[in-house]
């Protein structure tokens, strides 16, 4: 029986392992997508954690000793292009601490080695795990979908010459070598009889060490506080203080996050009720300008209510029969929110960002594919049940039915054009051009007007619900400094405090930040880039200085703004 323990490893092989791990820790939560032509589609394909593990066990055996020397024969495979094709520089790799590698491997590798080894065990005797007979093992449909093409599809995406994966003779010249090193034996096909038996007892101890990492790192997910198939309690004094909590943080956007959470509290409290009349669900509509924080309440109140939730703009995605992602990919990103748990993924909340970008008319590009997302989006947001394939192992995965009438959804769109139209705005040129808007200038917008737009007014009519982010005012960025929980300045004056110092701020700061941000023009985040510039030219003097107190005053806070945005030339 092989050991799978990290601490059974030669030194050369716990080397080969780590760089394949610091590879894997920096591009795990990455997001990687190509065209997969080795499967005859134009759709791109999202790489699941296991093909990043497989790849990154393949780049880090260009790294190796020997293992690097035989690689090096086969002009065809580039280390800098290995890198091009996961999106990441080879400088980007950070080192996991020496003491990490042994529960990092327990936790993220050795499950998913153990497969791939024992797919390789069914014809090969392997005599010793070493560095040389897990790469011969990353050859074949064991592993996962990119062990047994994506060098096909490497090869023609880069204008390599066009070769399979399994069939590279970089695999039979490994092979060949750990044969010779006897590190491996084929297995003599007439003696098939033991094999099985000797197979069906490692089988069993491969369940036995299954079951224990699974116990020690994948717990059974403890149950939420919120039940599937319980109400929240309106009654409550917690819950509506979480409300109160939500609209200090959102200043200047209170009524919208009033709203928005009594909207959600009700779905998910009507979504068990059997007599709920079509209708009855909210599906909203909510606008503003960038930077009011449309996303981040919405975030904000399902992560205090424990509601899986998952945000993406509805730009990436595409109907059937055009290039982009598949709207039910959603459907998956909450299963995996829930934990697994189907009956409070389907209670959960989809936000699909930048809506206004489907709109379409004879002017624009792309009035098909927009049409035909539209259509869907229709069909999806009505209620349905969908098929979605759950499992990270695309050879491994099963099949569960969706039900998307019990989510709610929220699209968000800036309408930025249509605000101008409606506003008579001015284009900004410069922070001195701006004009400030006056406090009594409102306009409205109507379903009327987002079939102007360009949207199909069945796909207009599912929305029963219709919210606004204001404009931040300057007085409800000073509100913010002084008042919100996620105000930038108290976070700089935490951060002075973090460091044993003192600040001490002038009279007039606030109100000169707030002016600056203003002038930004890009919401409540304006502020916080305001006071990252204010920040830098501290960073010495706080990180470094032996002054225990540090003052801002206007004067300071007025010529750090200006160098900001000014730029020297040479004449």
């Amino acid at each position: 029986m092989l050991d799978f323990t990290y601490e059974s490893f030669d030194e050369e092989t716990k080397k080969y392992l780590n760089k394949a791990m610091d590879i894997y820790s920096t591009i795990k939560d990455k997001e990687i997508r190509k065209k997969v032509i080795f499967l005859r589609t134009n759709k791109l394909y999202t790489f699941v954690k296991l093909d990043k593990k497989i790849l990154s066990l393949f780049i880090a055996s260009f790294y190796s000793p020997k293992l690097s020397e035989i690689l090096e024969e086969y002009d065809d495979l580039k280390l800098s292009d290995l890198f091009d094709f996961i999106d990441t520089k080879a400088e980007d790799i950070k080192q996991l601490d020496m003491d990490k590698y042994n529960e990092f491997y327990d936790k993220n590798i050795k499950l998913d080695l153990m497969s791939i080894i024992k797919e390789k065990e069914t014809c090969y005797n392997i005599k010793a795990l070493t560095k040389e007979t897990i790469f011969f093992s990353l050859e074949g449909d064991g592993a996962s979908i990119i062990s047994s093409d994506i060098m096909n599809f490497f090869g023609q995406s880069y204008g390599i010459k066009e070769i399979w994966f399994c069939n590279h003779p970089i695999f039979k010249s490994i092979k060949n070598y750990a044969k010779e090193k006897g590190l491996l034996q084929e297995k003599n096909y007439q003696n098939s009889k033991i094999t099985l038996y000797n197979y069906n007892n490692y089988d069993n101890n491969y369940d036995k060490i299954i079951k224990e990492i699974l116990e020690k790192y994948y717990p059974t997910p403890e149950k939420s506080s919120i039940t599937t198939e319980e109400k929240i309690d309106l009654e409550s004094e917690e819950l509506w203080n979480i409300l109160d909590d939500i609209k200090v943080k959102f200043i200047g956007q209170e009524r919208a996050a009033e709203y928005l959470f009594y909207n959600i509290v009700n779905n998910q409290n009507i979504v068990n009720t059997n007599d709920t009349s079509d209708g009855e669900r909210s599906i909203i509509f909510l606008d503003g300008s960038t930077g009011t924080g449309k996303t981040a309440i919405t975030r904000e109140i399902t992560k205090r209510l424990d509601i899986p939730f998952t945000a993406t703009s509805v730009v990436n995605y595409s109907a059937t029969g055009y290039v982009g992602g598949d709207i039910t990919d959603t459907l998956k990103q909450l299963y995996k929110k829930a934990s697994g748990d189907l009956q409070k993924a389907e209670r959960g909340i989809i936000v699909l960002d930048e809506f206004d970008k489907i709109s379409y008319n004879s002017q624009n590009n792309g009035l098909e594919m927009k049409k035909a997302v539209q259509q869907q989006l229709l069909d999806f947001m009505g209620g349905g049940k969908y098929e979605i394939a759950i499992g990270d192992n695309p050879f491994n995965r099963r099949k569960i039915a969706f039900d998307t009438s019990k989510l709610t959804f929220i699209c968000l769109a800036a309408l930025t054009d249509l605000r101008d139209k409606k506003t008579n705005n001015k284009p900004l040129i410069g922070f001195s051009d701006r004009e400030e808007v006056q406090e009594n200038e409102s306009y409205t917008i109507t379903p009327e007007d987002l079939i102007d737009l360009g949207f199909e007014r069945e796909l207009v009519g599912r929305f029963n619900v219709y919210l606004h982010t204001d404009e931040y005012s300057k007085e409800s960025l000073l509100r913010i400094l002084k008042e919100s929980t996620i105000s930038p300045l108290i976070g700089f004056k935490r951060w002075i405090n973090s460091r044993n110092k003192k600040l001490i701020i002038e009279d007039g700061v606030y109100e000169t930040i707030a002016e600056s941000a203003y002038d930004l023009n890009t919401g409540a985040r304006s502020l916080q880039t305001v006071m990252n510039n204010i920040r830098t030219p501290f960073l010495k003097e706080v990180l470094r200085g032996k002054e225990e107190t540090i003052y801002l005053d206007v004067d300071t806070v007025k010529k750090i703004t200006e160098e900001t945005v000014k730029r020297k030339v040479r004449k």
